[in-house]
């Protein structure tokens, strides 16, 4: 599974334009009229920089746990890559090129560090590295973190990557929540040798250094977290740890890692400090604090980046315009990413006391649980949504259609599919079809919720519903904010009917994209209740096919029958802009670590 995406580096003042995106620096003000042709000319004064030893980034996210078992939202992982080490990390603004971390070099068949065909890897472990707690690493600890994220295997969570590379399985229960594997398995995927530590895959996965970068791959200190109640590391202990009840797991709201950065404080939904850590064994970071806010108004985070009490803000498309016109940024844009987003139709929604389908009937005042399992439902809904209203005016032209999960970029994305377009007509149509007629004839009520503060999410869903409305008086779709972690729990209990969210990739293969929203056991398509076996089989062969004409048939066949099994709608691939203080500098930009706080420690402020 060749990458084949690469990104250009490029050190400057702010983030690098990537794949044709341009840099805009602020506008020099016209000098100043001459009173004597001899006197010399100034330059407008800076203004002084706030806080200079501190970046404060506000956006409207709230962080859901700092546990990276159960960390699966780009909100949580903001701050963790700032707090923890991983073994690698991918080299500048490259998604394909790796530099070591915690690791001494970066493994390859020439040096040794793989063999057996690409199932072994063998990682020297750094020495003299500190926990914040003053515990010295050891590469028991990495393996005891690896081990610890399956043994958790937190559902919703991360923690699929790793069954599926060492055990080609996605969980360590079955679909009734039943524990399904044996301790020893998890023992033996990950072991230490001396002062390395070995990973035993069960099939060859060339993007494992892409996993291995990720948060989900963060080293703990084992003997901090069994001192705090959590996970010994016995195998007589660790199904009391599978599967805990939310925001029960050890690490929800402490931390112990090796990062540049530790933890000082964190209320939650408000703001998270973190301080540099003085002890930290790579170079020492140029600013001493990271502060995230939580300001889910827009015109509080415009003067707050204005004004300068930000030094970074998140920017919705819909404001890009009047940012453009502001002084003192820099701003870059046309930055392309890796990420869609688009809406999901829950087919099994989780009816137990869930306010969101009121009656729980198909009765005119709310919806049952297997309302999109009928495809007549999906496809009203589908031929509802205006993508090019969406594309022209709520993201002002900032994004594209990828029709399907897999985005342009990627290897195997058949360019070749179109989306089915806005049509009221077919809408009717299939809705008048949905449970033999009784959709139309009774009609129904449902929430559709967006996170509070996202406007393109809030304009999206508003959009959506109008246009479902429109068709029959019966229809009633109440839409509505709520915070993001509500938002994201609501998703993995099955609760949420239908919901709009993104997806940043773990490792920048195709595979990466149609197992979350396609497979049985996928992020997306296993909430959403989902079941193909030929996907499933489909998705499982191509992982690992090395015959690039071969994997290319699969995902293209994949991707059609995204479109024929009409499983939701993607409907945006990201180009955004980012917008920050001019005197922000030292940072760079790569699609797979695109948080501002991925390089709080490479950052600096000065003019």
């Amino acid at each position: 599974m060749k990458k084949v995406l690469i990104i250009l580096l490029a050190l400057t003042v702010a983030f690098s334009a990537f794949a044709g995106g341009t840099k805009e620096q602020p506008k020099k003000q016209a000098p100043a009229a001459e009173k004597k042709a001899e006197a010399p000319v100034s330059a407008p004064a800076k203004p002084a920089i706030k806080n200079p030893d501190t970046l404060v980034y506000a956006t409207y996210g709230t962080i859901d746990t700092l546990d990276t078992a159960k960390a699966y939202d780009t909100a949580s992982w903001t701050m963790l890559r700032a707090m923890y080490d991983t073994l690698v990390t991918y080299d500048g603004s490259a998604t394909d090129k790796f530099v070591p971390l915690l690791a001494t070099e970066i493994p390859t068949v020439a040096n040794g560090g793989i063999t057996d065909g690409g199932r072994t890897y063998r990682f020297k472990v750094r020495k003299g590295v500190k926990f914040h707690n003053g515990d010295t690493l050891t590469p028991e600890d990495i393996a005891y973190s690896i081990k610890r994220n399956m043994v958790l295997d937190i559902g919703g969570g991360p923690d699929w990557i790793w069954f599926y590379i060492f055990m080609g399985t996605y969980s360590s229960r079955d679909g009734n929540g039943k524990i399904v594997v044996n301790f020893k398995d998890i023992d033996k995927a990950v072991t230490t040798d001396g002062d390395y530590v070995v990973f035993h895959l069960k099939d060859p996965f060339p993007p494992l250094l892409g996993v291995v970068a990720g948060v989900w791959a963060s080293v703990y200190s084992k003997n901090y977290i069994a001192s705090h109640g959590g996970w010994d590391g016995t195998e007589a202990t660790w199904k009391k740890y599978n599967n805990p009840k939310q925001n029960t797991e050890t690490m929800y709201d402490k931390e112990c890692g090796t990062g540049p950065y530790k933890l000082d404080r964190w209320e939650k939904g408000v703001e998270m400090v973190v301080t540099r850590f003085d002890g930290y064994w790579g170079p020492k970071p140029a600013l001493k604090n990271g502060i995230y806010k939580v300001i889910k108004e827009w015109t509080t985070r415009k003067l707050m980046l204005i004004q300068g009490d930000a030094d970074i803000v998140t920017v919705d498309p819909m404001y890009y315009a009047e940012m453009d016109k502001e002084k003192g940024l820099t701003v870059y844009k046309n930055l392309a990413t890796l990420n869609v987003g688009g809406i999901n139709f829950n087919q099994k929604i989780s009816t137990k006391g869930n306010p969101l389908i009121y009656s729980g009937k198909l009765d005119g005042e709310g919806i049952p649980g297997n309302f999109f399992a009928d495809k007549n439902v999906r496809l009203g809904f589908i031929y509802s949504w205006d993508e090019q209203t969406f594309l022209k005016d709520i993201i002002n032209g900032n994004g594209m259609d990828p029709v399907t999960p897999l985005p342009f970029g990627l290897p195997y994305k058949d360019k070749s599919l179109k989306s089915k377009p806005f049509d009221k007509k077919k809408a009717e149509e299939y809705f008048k079809k949905a449970f033999g007629g009784k959709v139309w004839e009774k009609g129904f009520k449902v929430d559709l919720l967006y996170n509070s503060g996202n406007k393109v999410r809030e304009a999206s869903d508003r959009m959506l519903a109008d246009n479902v409305m429109s068709l029959n008086p019966k229809f009633k779709i109440n839409v509505r904010g709520v915070e993001w972690s509500a938002y994201v729990d609501k998703i993995r209990t099955r609760t949420m009917p239908i919901y709009f969210i993104g997806w940043a990739p773990d490792y920048p293969d195709p595979s990466n994209y149609v197992f979350p929203y396609m497979d049985s056991s996928g992020t997306y398509a296993g909430r959403a209740g989902y079941k193909n076996p030929e996907v499933d089989k489909l998705i499982a062969k191509a992982a690992v096919e090395l015959d690039p004409a071969k994997r290319k048939v699969m995902y293209y066949k994949l991707q059609q029958i995204w479109l024929d099994d009409a499983i939701g709608i993607i409907n945006d691939q990201g180009i955004g802009n980012r917008y920050m203080k001019d005197w922000v500098k030292g940072a760079y930009y790569n699609p797979m670590q695109s948080s501002p706080f991925d390089l709080l420690p490479v950052l600096r402020k000065q003019y």
